[in-house]
């Protein structure tokens, strides 16, 4: 089996929509039994508050990961619609670079907390509190990765799919 740039992306891709899709319903899931096992039985549980919170945490920076796959992430328009072709083949990757600066710092500054965090646990979890604040270097380095292959094809370098193939 040979290694191709596009299989890689596609399997990226669709991981982080499986991951999605099974983290949100974990979590529903654990809310929904939290919720019949509080006030159906009268039996609260303990785990499923921390559990759904760490899920919830991952479920946000997941989607957020597949908007910015598809180059849905938050931006002010105007130039779109106002400024020339000319000036939007300039300005479009600088915003691209700026924000992959920005996650640049997001991922370091994740490792650090990350690290930080390594000997703290939940109260009720048998898990590490790490495993929260991983999730910004871990799913900053993908967005990174989206930028640069949405970069890629804002300067030419790779053929732009078209909106229904993203």
């Amino acid at each position: 089996m040979r290694f191709s740039v596009s299989r890689a992306w596609t399997l990226l891709d669709t991981t982080l929509d499986v991951l999605t899709a099974v983290s949100f319903l974990v979590m529903a899931l654990t809310l929904t039994l939290q919720i019949v096992a509080r006030y159906v039985l009268n039996w609260p549980l303990a785990w499923p508050e921390e559990f759904s919170i760490l899920l919830f945490v991952w479920s946000v920076w997941l989607g957020g990961a597949g908007g910015m796959r598809e180059g849905r992430q938050i931006r002010i328009d105007v130039i779109d619609f106002y400024a020339p072709a000319s000036v939007r083949r300039i300005l479009e990757p600088a915003l691209t670079i700026l924000s992959l600066a920005f996650l640049a710092l997001v991922v370091w500054y994740g490792v650090k907390v990350t690290e930080s965090q390594s000997t703290a646990e939940y109260d009720i979890l048998p898990v590490s509190r790490a495993v929260l604040y991983a999730v910004a270097p871990v799913m900053g380095s993908i967005m990174a990765l989206y930028l640069l292959r949405i970069l890629a094809r804002q300067l030419g370098l790779v053929p732009d799919p078209g909106p229904e193939q993203q």
